[in-house]
């Protein structure tokens, strides 16, 4: 799709002066309205922000969880554990009713200066952002401003600016993240050209201040630190714990005062005298406490070991609060944690499609979020990208993709990196990437959207070095970069402008 066809409109957020307040945004299937014109579908969101009373959740108290074999074959019990560290953080949680959100701090964000400058991603923070992105929490960031609408008329801007972002103390609309409060700017690219919507024609709000021009689509680059729930490729970066603005939205979302219709989720049936007459939809309020329950792999059969779960369902019927015994057997984790490579993404995961709208009689929300659920890490190791618009493959031309998966905190430990066993298929998976861009779209859109991947093994000894080279003829070779057989991954992307020659490339064993 060319960017030339269609206008995009832009928001970037700045920082002004700090204030005690806070922020937590909802998270939903994409709206009807919500459009990648309006910023919205950028290839990495799985969804948009919701309004209050619109939000989605999980209404069972236990969501299961497991790890699939690539993810034991790639991080092994390391990362389960780094993972499963994560789980325990939100398992120590108490009951929403129960929770002090003040006791949280503004920030639980650290960084381990080690690792940035090894460009190092903590698995045990990734892990606990995307986990909570999967029980029903946006990227606040994301969600502060939000445009509903935007047309451009008679060289005028008319649009319809909504703000989803929550303060978890008084749950209405907030400019603040982690006590930093933003502004909004709207920025339009139409026909190959940069519109910017008039300073006299933004609203009259301390929130519209100053005209900024940068980057389109600042969901993919935003402008404050990441916060959980919104995680990003932040190398050196791990997280304590979770922030004020966290744990408000989960008090929020499973609060027993967050009253919902709702339906079960499929598998869910009575249990007892039960068995044969359950309420399905009804008004229900937040289960208050979810608790994540590891679900064993039995390697022998080939398969998860089934278990049943028997909780208490509440719901209101004629203003009273009934209950009924309900229970569920689940043969396949709610959350499956695997390790496959997915090109440019550091991470890939199950979007919001199949999560169940029960808004009356129409609307965007509320609903129940329900599984499978699948979180994958990629296969990340050694990157460089270039763009073929240079000739040249020095270093100066090369720059990194992305940095590699880790455990690490602030002590002094040495970070321990993954994968653990590189040497398992003898070789290192390359991945040639070629991505064809526009000089005027190169950072405006997402690469995955077009991007093709060819794929090889490079096998030979530990240690051993390949060279890649390109070629414009299949006689003259340049040599593009060197790759050292360390296992694991080695991924080269190619960024191709047009008008530049059709190559050729190869790996040549050293």
């Amino acid at each position: 799709m060319r960017l030339s066809r269609y206008f995009w409109v832009v928001m970037l957020l700045e920082f002004v002066e700090p204030r005690a307040a806070r922020g937590f945004a909802l998270l939903g299937p994409f709206a009807p309205w919500m459009t990648a014109q309006l910023s919205y579908q950028d290839g990495y969101a799985i969804g948009g922000p919701m309004a209050l009373g619109e939000g989605y959740r999980w209404n069972i108290p236990v969501i299961t969880y497991g790890f699939d074999p690539s993810f034991i074959a790639y991080f092994g019990t390391n990362g389960v554990a780094a993972v499963e560290s994560a789980i325990q953080l939100l398992n120590d949680l108490p009951p929403a009713s129960e929770t002090g959100v003040t006791n949280y701090p503004n920030d639980s964000a650290r960084i381990n200066f080690l690792a940035q400058e090894y460009s190092l991603y903590d698995l045990k923070s990734a892990a606990l952002s995307l986990l909570l992105e999967q029980t029903g929490l946006a990227r606040p960031t994301r969600s502060v401003f939000c445009l509903r609408d935007f047309s451009v008329v008679d060289g005028g801007a008319e649009y319809d600016l909504l703000m989803r972002n929550y303060d978890p103390i008084g749950v209405e609309p907030s400019a603040y993240i982690d006590a930093v409060q933003y502004q909004c700017v709207i920025n339009v690219f139409t026909d190959g050209g940069f519109y910017r919507v008039p300073y006299d024609q933004l609203p009259s709000s301390p929130y519209f201040i100053n005209l900024f021009i940068g980057p389109v689509y600042f969901n993919l680059y935003p402008t404050s630190p990441v916060a959980e729930g919104e995680w990003e490729s932040n190398v050196g970066e791990y997280y304590l714990g979770l922030d004020f603005d966290t744990a408000g939205g989960l008090q929020y979302l499973l609060g027993t005062n967050t009253i919902a219709w709702e339906g079960l989720i499929p598998g869910v049936r009575g249990s007892g005298t039960n068995a044969t007459n359950f309420v399905n939809l009804a008004l229900r309020p937040g289960v208050d406490k979810i608790t994540f329950q590891r679900l064993d792999f039995d390697a022998v059969a080939g398969r998860f070991i089934e278990i049943t779960n028997q909780y208490t369902d509440y719901y209101l019927s004629n203003n009273v609060v009934q209950r009924q015994a309900l229970e569920r057997s689940i043969d396949e984790p709610d959350i499956l944690f695997s390790a496959n490579y997915c090109g440019w993404d550091v991470v890939s995961r199950s979007g919001t499609t199949n999560w169940i709208n029960y808004a009356l009689p129409s609307g965007d929300g509320p609903g129940v979020i329900q599984p499978p659920v699948v979180i994958n890490f990629n296969q990340l190791g050694p990157s460089w990208s270039h763009y073929s618009a240079d000739d040249g493959y020095t270093t100066n031309d090369l720059s990194p993709i992305f940095g590699c998966w880790a455990s690490f905190d602030g002590t002094t430990n040495p970070p321990v990196i993954y994968p653990m066993n590189p040497f398992t298929t003898n070789g290192t998976a390359f991945h040639l990437l070629i991505e064809p861009v526009e000089p005027f779209t190169t950072e405006f859109m997402d690469p995955a959207l077009f991007t093709t991947d060819f794929t090889w093994n490079l096998a030979g000894k530990p240690e051993a070095v390949f060279l890649l080279q390109t070629s414009t003829n299949l006689v003259d070779w340049i040599n593009a970069t060197s790759i050292t057989n360390v296992g694991g991954t080695f991924t080269f992307a190619e960024r191709v402008v047009p008008g530049v020659p059709a190559r050729f490339y190869r790996t040549v064993s050293q």
